[in-house]
């Protein structure tokens, strides 16, 4: 059975170049980068090449890089951090606003904060899976001193304007995270341009290995280490660190910088055709959740009526398809947060299936896949 591979937003393959390039600190190289010896050394310098490829990437110093073991490290680290070192100066109750498209990192690191003697605020979002910046205005308050809103989401794809929440947010004194584990490699992620306060991502959804990530800090931002130990990282990340990972992290960065327009152009491309192929085959009009707002290029969360995601996934075995809803472990949720909040009903949600696209997708599996989903759709509403 050839396996196509269609949920590249959940995670993706490592590149050729980055498995070269972590190499040989499984062998020759395997120094602790803190050893004054000459592969000590050799492991040190490794990590900071791969942190100014990756400053390189997003338009950051070097310094304000931390590499961590993930998307959910950098999100915990990121919120709790910085919460942590500013209500130890304030007197009155801090406010901690996000949204209810966040993935469970930043929605759990929340309910944290709460138990924390923060107040969290979660606003909406528009049927388009966009969250209103005026919404985001109506609920600051004089204590709110923390935002965190995703930059893309990674349900339906929606892109959220970050630059105008960060005007917002810097306008009345609030520091703004943004969670870009879907952005990160896949479309233009400048922290300058988004004027955002952190940034955070993780290496597998840009084909890096699993296990590592990163926050950006920008300097000046107070924020204390939610870990405790023998410090690297600037002191707020103890640990020995995943030299091998982050190496390829840094190559991750690298390939995407070089290729990151033409990379946008072809997996939109595959996106739209794919949507145009399934829809002549099945002789109807598909429901795009996100409609014709900014969005991903790779991501596509399609309503299928008269048949569940689960039945064609089923029917289709042989399909890497995305979830289309989770929770801990291998237990299935009745529906998920982004869906929920664009209002769909239960039955809407059953049958939306989301399909993302990748720099590995070939010409042949797309076509492939768009003729086995419409013959499976077929026999399924027979």
């Amino acid at each position: 059975m050839r396996s196509i591979f269609l949920d590249y937003s959940t995670t993706t393959p490592i590149a050729a170049s980055v498995r070269e390039s972590m190499q040989p600190f499984f062998s020759e190289l395997y120094g602790h980068p803190s050893s004054g010896h000459w592969i000590g050394r050799a492991a040190a310098e490794a990590i900071e090449d791969a942190r100014c490829n990756l400053s390189s990437l997003i338009g950051c110093h070097p310094s304000e890089i931390v590499f961590t073991s993930g998307g959910t490290e950098s999100v915990n680290l990121g919120l709790l951090g910085v919460a942590r070192a500013i209500s130890a100066n304030m007197t009155e109750r801090p406010h901690f606003i996000c949204s209810i498209l966040e993935h469970p990192a930043v929605r759990q690191t929340a309910q944290q904060l709460e138990r924390e003697g923060w107040d969290v605020t979660v606003v909406g979002c528009d049927p388009y899976g966009v969250v209103p910046v005026d919404e985001i205005e109506r609920v600051t308050r004089s204590s709110t001193r923390l935002v965190s809103i995703m930059h893309a989401s990674h349900q339906i794809g929606t892109v959220q304007p970050i630059a105008q929440v960060a005007e917002l947010c810097h306008d009345r004194d609030i520091l703004l995270h943004s969670d870009a584990a879907q952005t990160i490699g896949k479309i233009e992620c400048q922290v300058e341009e988004l004027g955002v306060d952190l940034l955070s991502l993780s290496g597998h959804k840009f084909y890096a290995p699993m296990g590592i990530g990163a926050l950006f800090i920008r300097l000046g931002v107070p924020i204390e280490s939610i870990l405790y130990g023998e410090g690297c990282e600037a002191g707020l990340r103890p640990g020995t660190p995943n030299v091998a990972a982050i190496v390829g992290l840094g190559q991750a960065a690298k390939l995407a910088q070089a290729g990151l327009q033409s990379a946008i152009d072809r997996v939109a491309d595959f996106r739209l055709r794919f949507l145009q192929q399934l829809e002549s085959l099945i002789g109807q009009k598909l429901k795009v959740h996100g409609g014709d707002v900014e969005r991903v290029p790779g991501i596509l969360s399609l309503e299928l009526p008269g048949v569940t995601a689960e039945a064609l996934e089923r029917k289709l075995p042989e399909i890497c398809f995305g979830p289309r809803a989770h929770c801990n472990g291998r237990q299935r949720c009745p529906s998920d947060n982004t869906l929920v909040a664009l209002g769909l009903s239960q039955t809407q949600i059953s049958n939306t299936l989301r399909i993302s696209f990748g720099w590995t997708t070939s010409e042949d599996e797309l076509h492939r896949a768009v003729h086995m989903i419409a013959a499976a759709y077929e026999s399924l509403v027979e």
